[in-house]
């Protein structure tokens, strides 16, 4: 079977899944090139696939279909797809148990509140996101120490099972799929909800940060905007202020917390671009 891949680096352990099962890749749309499409072009280079970096629009994807592409399919791709009349399958990854978690960032809000959601679905693609019938689900455990890298994690090692599983019975699952209820949408996160707010307590702002982790949380320290992907901590109690530098060296800051301090390596920590 012919199919177009749409998407990036995060979920592209799918993309070998296809492979194996001898599927024919008539294009793959990345969106760009830089960090988060690495691995896809890499692959696409590999395999001497043709490579799409505009967003896709109808008489593409109606060429696509001429060509004999009988399956499209979406994993992490930000950009709708439009759907022609005449396409047999098309398939989107969402990293939530839909129909809880529809939107565009949904793993920081699993980590801060919303951890029973967590999981894979593998639904229909359709005009409205994150909202075609499901095909089939998995539920992943969070957990405490649980950061936005490890989750992602989980998640690249547990699709490529589901996906072939689903391949395996392509017909059957579309056959099958279940309508969505009603479920719940999770808007895309705020710069304040990815900031550190030095006013609450330690324990707080470290689940802030495992839940961006390599994103990065908005950090003020000393009037400047930084973005900070690690940091460690300890509770004792202090006469500093919240947000205070402690101590600066070349090799760390330490910042304190209303209850005790945040130990900030500069490996870790960059200047924002935000004012």
């Amino acid at each position: 079977m012919k199919i177009a891949y749409f998407g990036y680096d995060p979920l592209s352990c799918c993309l070998e899944v296809f492979l194996r099962k001898g599927y024919q890749f008539a294009a793959i749309y990345c969106g760009e090139s830089g960090p988060f499409t690495e691995k896809i072009i890499a692959f696409a280079t590999k395999h001497h696939i043709k490579l799409c970096f505009d967003k896709p629009n109808l008489e593409q994807v109606r060429d696509l279909t001429a060509q004999g592409v009988e399956l499209f399919f979406s994993a992490e791709y930000p950009w709708k797809i439009p759907i022609p009349s005449d396409l047999k399958y098309a398939i989107n990854v969402h990293p939530t148990l839909l129909p809880e978690g529809r939107g565009m960032t949904p793993l920081p809000h699993l980590i801060l509140n919303q951890s029973k959601h967590a999981g894979i679905t593998l639904h229909k693609l359709t005009q409205n996101f994150d909202s075609g019938d499901i095909l089939i689900q998995q539920a992943i455990s969070i957990d405490p120490q649980e950061c936005f890298d490890t989750l992602s994690a989980k998640i690249f090692r547990h699709t490529p099972k589901l996906l072939e599983t689903l391949l395996d019975d392509l017909q059957g699952f579309y056959q099958n799929s279940q309508k969505q209820g009603e479920g719940s949408y999770w808007a895309s996160i705020t710069q304040a909800q990815q900031s550190i707010d030095w006013q609450q307590p330690t324990d707080q702002i470290l689940l802030r940060l495992r839940a961006f982790g390599s994103l990065g949380t908005y950090a003020e320290i000393a009037g400047k905007i930084y973005i900070v992907t690690s940091a460690q901590a300890r509770t004792y109690q202090h006469n500093y202020c919240a947000g205070e530098v402690v101590v600066e060296n070349e090799h760390y800051l330490t910042i304190a917390t209303i209850d005790g301090e945040l130990c900030i390596p500069k490996s870790k920590i960059r200047i924002s671009s935000i004012i």
